[in-house]
């Protein structure tokens, strides 16, 4: 052996890492815990392991035995994966999971309550991600932390860029465009990416409206007569009325700087004058679909404003109508997101699809051809975010609406998803490792839960849970992709904020993109523990393609985490 160690050059070292050869825990479970009356497995591999044990954390007593089945090779981590199965054991309390002498991290098992903290803040981060306001410690303090900060771009003077002029606003006229979220790991906000993030947290109201009544998110609008959730989201709608012409009804692009700041700049610091720029068909379509959700729920607490929004959206639906190829590109002198895109016909279908749900009226249904490929919905994909919104529902719909069709659409979608986690060795509902694949993966998990609750299937409540623990932990790369929560979490997310602030822990209630094996080379010096696609993931803020985070992954994760405490409660 001695001999053997001698002759480890060191790109044989670089070799075994590359392979996947890298320390790390070969026993993986869900680091916050398992509901009592949901599924419970650890994921092990590598062991050809035969028996388990569940031990009580405090007293290391065996609680639990168990065999353990055998396994298959997951070719995305490149292991033989097999699974420990506690479901059985229901008593609540801190326990781990022992395989052949190796320990998982520890975890609670208990009720709704062992997640209250992460349902709270993973909803939190976006009070943490406004612009326009100062971040006070009272509302973010985690863990001891405070994690408040100056007020960044109040973007009461933003310019009109040259490209974006209309009739009464010339190039370079001031307007006020404040509030809203900052979109990623940078300080500019996007029309097109809040539609999708806006969808997945409407929903979560609409399917757990009196869970969420009660929830208290303390944020600054804590004590007024909205439910917190609903403040939270209208910080956003309130920006997006903003991104109208008042004239035509059109949507700009963006709210934006020229270029990125650096990374280590706090938002008080970036005082780069602020454009929109650009209309754009997308931008107008997913306007009307935001706008057309919020008058069906806001209604109920605030006509004045729902009426607005439903205004708003139909000006924004006739402007796409009479301009329906608009594409965004970046004018010459802007080098930030474009999010651009080259078909609009998801988005013409679900914006037609949210403004039949608030309207009831035939001409937008008119507009729905089924005839199209429903998939995990993206800020680009919009198709199946139409098929959750009816799905959901579905017996409000006209009675002129195919609600079967739309039903069966639903149903096949949720029936590939579910194949997907049943024939995977990784028990995980994806089609492949790619940028921002966990907020996919937080997305399908939804998809799951939103089929259990249309049927009453336990097996998309299954499913449902898998991805779920995927993302807390039981996954190839051992962390929970939340941060701040588990025992091992990403410290370092790809976040100019958390990059800046001088503090050692994260942001807390962040989701990371996740493993990535096609961008390897944007950290330089630091090398990727393992160019497994399952298991290519780097915790640092130079990560981009793995660790930074983004709204349209942290809100499927707010909806999937409802879902689950409202299924296993």
């Amino acid at each position: 052996m001695k001999r053997f160690l001698r002759r480890i050059t060191p790109a044989l070292i670089a070799l075994l890492m590359a392979t996947g050869a890298s320390a790390q825990k070969f026993v993986r479970v869900n680091q916050i815990g398992y509901m009592t009356n949901a599924p419970k497995q650890a994921q092990v591999a590598g062991m050809n392991a035969h028996h388990f044990e569940l031990k009580n954390a405090k007293t290391e007593e065996t609680v639990f035995k168990g065999s353990i089945p055998e396994g298959k090779r997951w070719n995305q981590s490149r292991e033989m994966t097999q699974y420990a199965d506690f479901s059985d054991f229901k008593t609540p309390g801190t326990y781990f999971v022992e395989v052949n002498g190796e320990r998982s991290y520890p975890f609670e098992i208990g009720d709704a309550s062992i997640f209250e903290d992460f349902s709270l803040w993973t909803i939190k981060a976006f009070y943490l991600w406004r612009s326009s306001t100062a971040i006070e410690p009272q509302y973010a303090t985690f863990k001891g932390v405070n994690f408040g900060r100056a007020m960044g771009h109040p973007d009461e003077e933003v310019y009109i860029h040259s490209s974006a002029y209309s009739k009464n606003r010339k190039a370079e006229t001031i307007i006020s465009s404040p509030k809203g979220w900052y979109d990623a790991g940078d300080y500019n906000k996007y029309v097109v990416n809040a539609g999708i993030t806006l969808h997945h947290l409407y929903l979560a109201f609409e399917m757990h409206e009196d869970y969420y009544k009660k929830k208290r998110l303390n944020i600054p609008e804590s004590d007024n007569m909205l439910p917190d959730l609903l403040d939270e989201i209208k910080w956003e709608t309130d920006w997006l009325f903003t991104m109208q012409d008042p004239e035509d009804g059109g949507v700009y692009h963006k709210l934006t700087t020229k270029k990125f700041c650096d990374i280590n700049m706090q938002p008080s610091e970036d005082i780069q004058d602020r454009y929109v720029v650009t209309k754009s068909t997308s931008a107008a379509l997913n306007f009307a679909a935001e706008m057309a959700i919020t008058y069906r729920v806001f209604r109920f607490y605030d006509e004045m404003y729902a009426k607005a929004a439903l205004a708003a959206a139909r000006r924004a639906w006739k402007w796409a109508v009479n301009n329906p190829e608009v594409y965004f590109e970046n004018p010459s002198d802007i080098r930030t997101g474009s999010y651009g895109d080259s078909n609009f016909s998801d988005e013409f279908f679900w914006a037609a699809s949210e403004l039949l749900i608030a309207t009831g009226e035939k001409e937008f249904y008119d507009q729905l051809d089924f005839f199209r490929l429903f998939e995990t919905p993206q800020w680009n994909a919009c198709n199946s975010l139409a098929l959750m919104s009816m799905v959901w529902h579905l017996d409000e719909l006209p009675a002129f609406a195919d609600k079967q069709l739309i039903k069966r659409k639903f149903m096949t979608l949720a029936e590939t998803l579910y194949n997907g986690y049943k024939y995977s060795p990784g028990h995980l509902s994806l089609k492949a490792f790619i940028w921002g694949c966990n907020g996919e993966i937080a997305t399908n998990g939804a998809i799951l839960g939103l089929a259990y609750r249309v049927t009453k299937d336990e097996k998309y409540k299954e499913a449902m849970a898998s991805q779920f623990n995927y993302l807390l932990g039981m996954n190839p790369t051992d962390y929970c992709f939340i941060s701040g929560f588990g025992s091992k979490y990403p410290k370092n997310i790809h976040d100019r904020r958390s990059t800046s602030d001088g503090i050692d822990e994260p942001l807390p209630g962040y989701i990371c993109g996740g493993a990535n094996p096609n961008q390897t080379s944007d950290c330089g010096k630091f090398n990727y523990p393992s160019l497994a696609p399952a298991r290519c993931y780097l915790d640092e803020h130079c990560s981009y393609s793995t660790n930074e985070i983004a709204i349209n992954w942290n809100a499927p994760l707010v909806l999937l985490t409802s879902i689950m405490i409202n299924s296993y409660e």
